[in-house]
């Protein structure tokens, strides 16, 4: 579960092994560079859209505004 910090980071988020970020640029990078291992991370399609990139077969499709992931991770900034 992610909580927002006073001093403005998020905590807890998925796949994050114990990080915390200041920002979802941030957060999505980290995310990008573990999905290297297999972890989902979410992929720019076109500006200010992203794709989540699993490599599970068979996997359903999910896209996601900016505005959309700040809000389901917690992000302000």
């Amino acid at each position: 579960m992610q909580e927002t910090r006073e001093d403005g980071g998020v905590s807890g988020l998925p796949f994050a092994r114990g990080a915390i970020f200041r920002c979802l640029d941030d957060y999505l990078v980290h995310l990008e560079a573990h999905g290297a291992i297999d972890l989902p991370w979410w992929r720019e399609i076109s500006p200010g859209v992203y794709e989540r990139v699993v490599r599970m077969t068979g996997a359903e499709r999910e896209v996601a505004t900016r505005e959309e992931l700040m809000q389901r991770f917690g992000f302000e900034c």
